[in-house]
């Protein structure tokens, strides 16, 4: 049994590696194509092809959920999150440098702590906020605000997070009764939907390219949840915990090959703070379900 769990945590580590690596390939995609494209239409790319890799797992395992009526209005909201937030998210990306985004992207492990209660009715206790305030410390250090290096891109990333964390709590609260499949299908495909009202204002016809890189930016995005879903599955968030953050190694390597940016040691001293709070929290979140 031993035995059993050790190589079924090993499945789950290198899918959530994979996933990291995933998403860092399409942070460097998006950081491209920024400039030729708006947010909203890269947004609309990157959720409704997304939306695919689920849609797939659903029709042929025949898992798909019927929505009631609170449960769509639920839906709704984290189509109107994501599709707001991924748009912040991806100016903030556009405008920084890739390990500097990915590093200010974890602050979305503070923000699930301080929204817990608002949305999930859960009480933050004293190791979450002492975690909380060391990571806000750390988020300063990288930003520097009133410094001569402070981009207002940080401010677009930390808000693409704060976004991206209440709508992650929101599927949390339908996992409930939704598979998890399910939640990423609709959490794709809405958001897509939803940016069709405005698609027709800030519309700007790709090249080969483009086409390229936006369509793989979706699927890409797809791919990458399924690994994460897939990597809960096979191991607890105390194990893979750890391994996300692998995320912040790749956008480094990324940083230097493509565009010459060398970290930082306020990157280095911030991105560590970050990552110790944010490991703090899931560790002791860990702890208290097992107890």
């Amino acid at each position: 049994m031993a035995q059993s769990s050790h190589v079924s945590a090993k499945r789950g580590i290198v899918f959530i590696l994979l996933a990291m690596f995933i998403f860092s390939i399409l942070n460097a995609i998006i950081k491209n194509i920024t400039a030729q494209h708006d947010p909203l239409q890269i947004v609309f790319f990157r959720c409704l092809f997304a939306a695919v890799p689920a849609g797939i797992f659903l029709f042929t395992r025949k898992e798909w959920v019927k929505p009631s009526s609170s449960e769509w209005i639920t839906h709704l909201k984290r189509a109107f999150l994501l599709a707001i937030g991924l748009a912040l998210l991806f100016i903030g990306i556009g405008k920084l440098p890739l390990s500097n985004s990915m590093a200010l992207y974890f602050t979305s492990t503070l923000f699930l702590v301080l929204l817990s209660f608002p949305i999930l009715k859960e009480k933050v206790g004293v190791i979450q906020g002492i975690a909380v305030v060391i990571g806000l410390v750390g988020v300063l250090i990288i930003a520097k605000p009133g410094g001569d290096v402070f981009h207002w891109g940080t401010i677009f990333v930390i808000m693409g997070a704060f976004m991206e964390s209440a709508y992650n709590l929101y599927g949390r609260l339908l996992s409930v009764t939704h598979n998890s499949y399910m939640v990423t299908f609709l959490g794709s495909l809405l958001p897509a939907l939803l940016l069709l009202l405005v698609l027709p204002f800030v519309w700007t016809m790709p090249d080969i390219t483009g086409w390229i890189g936006l369509i793989a930016l979706g699927l890409g995005g797809g791919l990458g949840q399924l690994c994460v879903t897939t990597a809960y599955q096979y191991a607890p968030a105390g194990v893979l915990a750890p391994m996300i953050y692998s995320a912040i190694l790749w956008s480094v390597l990324l940083d230097i090959i493509l565009y010459g940016n060398w970290p930082t040691q306020s990157l280095f001293l911030g991105c560590s703070i970050i990552v110790a709070s944010g490991l703090i929290i899931v560790f002791h979140e860990s702890k208290r379900k097992k107890a």
